[in-house]
């Protein structure tokens, strides 16, 4: 399950579905991931991340 809400514009706020837009239609911001971080924190933990193999994803 992807933790990724949508997309954001860093300058007005308004929100878009996470899909192939980069820029805001209402004022031409660029557009930032949103995430869940309550869910992150949920599946995710000091613990879990030092078992990982040691590579760029850890």
């Amino acid at each position: 399950m992807s933790c990724l809400k949508g997309l954001k514009c860093r300058e007005c706020g308004k929100e878009y579905p996470a899909d192939r837009s980069f820029v805001c239609l209402e004022c031409f911001g660029p557009l930032e991931a949103d995430y869940d971080y309550s869910q992150i924190q949920a599946q995710l933990s000091p613990d879990i991340i030092k078992e990982r193999e040691p590579n760029l994803w850890r």
